[in-house]
């Protein structure tokens, strides 16, 4: 495989494989050398109140600290403007250590900088701080919590209402439907679990920043940075060649990596600051908790005249952020003339929300995917005959069609590789022993985007070629991919050419989020390589040594390291090297166009999924997944495969046991380890077919690939629910989906 040069929609494994699975791969907290001190971040024991007292006097007296800060004692930062486009991205929309107000439980109210991690961990454990507490706000998902409405939730209204005619009364339409459904669904915070910890390690040369940070978004992180400073962007720079998982939390700048930056300019020193897992869960991000209703209103033959989705999500005293949970499914996704979709959040005393895989489809998916199911069951209709009546062809919202929608291929393969003809309609009607068996099925979705990005190409003198972008691989296989579009498109071997990413003095790139990296930096990789081409055939064509001498730009052909017209041919180093050139290298750039105005982009899916309940125990075990997938085209079959398996697995913690819980009396998160916030584990992952319609959207991009990262957890929690209510009888309707739960909604039953 390795000297092959067109692996493009093959299986190849990842480039940088062999360097994580030897450590030879290094992430932000291997960074060592250059005297190195380390920072320890002073937590709030409340969650709610002020600080009355702050006492450093014991801790600044231990050997070895060389500095700590807190209100008292304030760090200078400085906020960032709040337009993402714009690379603004904190975390926390609020500047740290500035006042003796407590918002959270676990916020940072002081760090320490010493010369070990241990006698800052213990002039940490000396600082002596006194509260005034105020009870905290935690119940969100009970009646009577306070409310308020968003400015916007996704660019739009957060209140939402189409009608078919305009001026018509939705409610009227809502209430006159033959057939009706309504439900509420509730998802609980979340939190990321990556299995790197967030860290930074920052460094200063003279007035110039390198930043070694946990970074999805190198130059996203490179503004903000410099605006949390004060200085200009191109004095910093953020180093991060590998991430270990991110899901979001690691696009953001959080505040440990401000405030170590602003210690190693006062300390004139390098500063490491690594947050300790139970830190992660208060420093940086979660996913919103969102209560949903879903209002479905049918005629007999299945098709839905109405829907209603309004949401309450979770967000924060410190920062707003909104979970679009209807705005990016239920709007458009099926085909439904009369659309209704509200949004409010109720704000907690917990620390700021964040992205989180698929934010917005993820937990609108279960709950749409849920009611379209509880439909199915009101209308006496087939789950899969109900999605395919109301299947959408176009946009409704943006009055466009979609560009290239094989969803229907989608039901098909899942359908047919699942068994779901011999389904019974009815549940409880298949068992082994005591196993119920159910299978359950859910749509899936994700918008298909883009965004403008930057690569450059490099031919050495020796026949090797590097690509370099500042994108990033937080394990999606960006090294890869990347190696091979370089590959193919300048006709070299795969084993010829090498990637570059994970920093910023790279051509710029958008974030590693939004399922947009390779649909946003391939066709820039692409473009730089054909510019590069036309350097070396202007070269070669013009050199009265080469072969090529002569001949018409249209006739000079790359292919398996050599440059030809006709019969005419050379390695293409020998043009460099008679050129006297160590390097010949091209760089370019690529965004969209007006598309969008033409089209509506999404990726889809469906998932299949077979579980076991014990009858007695209530144990629900998943065995069996099938997940059908239309990304486009498909760009490396062993990669993107992967990325859906992770998004499925994503979704089992999800559907079953994923849950940040609060201790309603001090706002504390109390499953902050890994012993208590459960994901799944070997054990725990049935086997999983995944297949890909594998259909070039040319309207999207040169190459036709939109992104796989996130469309994989879209849609499994809601395919598990169904499925444990085909093998039971009981709709769980709030997750994680839990033997207590099936039991509390089956009281009667000595048994499920």
């Amino acid at each position: 495989m390795a000297n092959e040069t067109n692996t493009l929609g093959k299986s190849v494994s990842r480039v940088d494989g062999r360097l994580k699975v030897t450590g030879a791969a290094r992430y932000a907290a291997d960074q060592t050398g250059r005297n190195i001190a380390h920072a320890w971040l002073i937590k709030s024991r409340i969650g709610r109140g002020r600080i009355t007292a702050f006492d450093t006097a014991e801790a600044e007296k231990l050997p070895g600290v060389l500095g700590l800060w807190s209100h008292k004692k304030a760090p200078r930062l400085f906020l960032t403007g709040d337009n993402f486009m714009d690379g603004n991205i904190l975390g926390e929309k609020a500047l740290p250590l500035q006042n003796d107000q407590i918002l959270y439980h676990g916020q940072t109210i002081g760090f320490v900088v010493a010369e070990s991690l241990e006698i800052a961990r213990q002039a940490a454990g000396l600082v002596r701080v006194r509260y005034e507490e105020k009870p905290p706000v935690v119940a969100w998902e009970k009646p009577g919590v306070k409310t308020v409405e968003p400015a916007q939730v996704d660019f739009q209204p957060a209140k939402l209402t189409r009608t078919a005619e305009s001026g018509a009364d939705f409610a009227a339409l809502l209430d006159g439907a033959e057939v009706k459904v309504e439900a509420t669904y509730l998802t609980p915070l979340q939190h990321h679990v990556a299995m790197e910890p967030h860290a930074t390690v920052a460094e200063w040369d003279d007035d110039r920043l390198t930043l070694h940070n946990c970074s999805q978004w190198m130059t996203g992180q490179q503004r903000t940075m410099a605006e949390v400073l004060g200085i200009p962007s191109e004095c910093v720079r953020v180093v991060c060649p590998f991430l270990g998982g991110g899901f979001g939390c690691k696009a953001t700048i959080w505040w440990p990596a401000a405030l170590a930056a602003f210690a190693a300019r006062e300390l004139k020193r390098a500063v490491k600051i690594v947050t300790t897992r139970e830190q992660t869960f208060n420093t940086n991000g979660h996913r919103p908790g969102t209560l949903q209703t879903l209002q479905l209103g049918a005629s007999k033959d299945g098709r839905i005249q109405a829907l209603r989705h309004t949401v309450l999500s979770t967000s924060s005293e410190i920062t707003e952020f909104v979970e679009p949970a209807a705005h990016r499914t239920s709007v458009n996704f099926y085909s439904v003339p009369n659309v209704e979709v509200a949004h409010k959040l109720a704000v907690l005393n917990v620390g700021a929300p964040t992205w989180m895989r698929a934010p917005g489809e993820t937990p609108g998916m279960f709950a749409l995917e849920s009611a379209m199911d509880e439909l199915a069951l009101a209308l006496g209709t087939d789950p899969l005959e109900l999605r395919l009546r109301n299947y959408a062809e176009q946009d409704l919202q943006k009055k466009v069609p979609f560009s290239f929608k094989h969803l229907r291929e989608c039901y098909e393969k899942g359908a047919a590789a699942i068994g779901w003809s011999e389904r019974s309609p009815e549940p409880r009607q298949k068992r082994d022993g005591d196993w119920l068996i159910g299978l359950g099925m859910a749509s899936a979705c994700y918008p298909g985007y883009r965004m403008p990005s930057s690569a450059r190409v490099r031919l050495l003198a020796d026949g090797t070629a590097v690509v370099g972008s500042a994108t990033h691989d937080l394990g999606t296989g960006m090294y890869t991919i990347m190696t091979q579009v370089a590959a193919e498109a300048l006709g070299l071997p795969l084993d010829k050419v090498r990637a570059e990413l994970g920093d910023s003095s790279l051509p710029p790139a958008t974030v590693a989020g939004g399922s947009m990296s390779t649909a946003s930096v391939m066709p820039a990789v692409q473009a730089a390589a054909a510019s590069l081409k036309r350097k070396l055939a202007a070269l070669a064509t013009r050199d009265p040594k080469s072969p090529l001498k002569g001949a018409k730009a249209d006739e000079v052909q790359f292919a398996d390291g050599q440059i030809s017209a006709g019969e005419r041919r050379e390695p293409m180093q020998a043009v460099i090297g008679r050129a006297g050139l160590a390097a010949l290298e091209a760089t370019e750039s690529s965004a969209p166009g007006d598309e969008g105005k033409k089209y509506s982009f999404y990726s889809y899916g469906a998932h299949f999924v077979e579980v076991k309940v014990h009858a007695l125990t209530g144990e629900i075990r998943v065995s069996r997944i099938v997940s059908a997938m239309d990304i486009g085209r498909v760009l490396n079959a062993k990669t993107a495969r992967s990325q859906v398996i992770g998004g499925v697995i994503g979704g089992l913690g999800m559907a079953l046991m994923e849950e940040s819980l609060l201790d309603p009396k001090t706002a504390r998160i109390v499953t902050a380890d890994l012993g208590a916030y459960h994901v799944p584990v070997n054990a725990d992952v049935p086997p999983i077919e995944v297949f890909f319609t594998d259909k070039p959207d040319l309207n999207f991009n040169p190459l036709g690939a939109r992104g796989v990262g996130e469309i994989g957890i879209t849609g499994v929690a809601a395919a598990v629910a169904n499925a444990v209510w085909h093998a039971t009888g009981v709709r769980v309707r709030d997750l994680p989906i839990t033997p207590e739960k099936i039991f509390e909604q089956a009281p009667a039953r000595a048994a499920v």
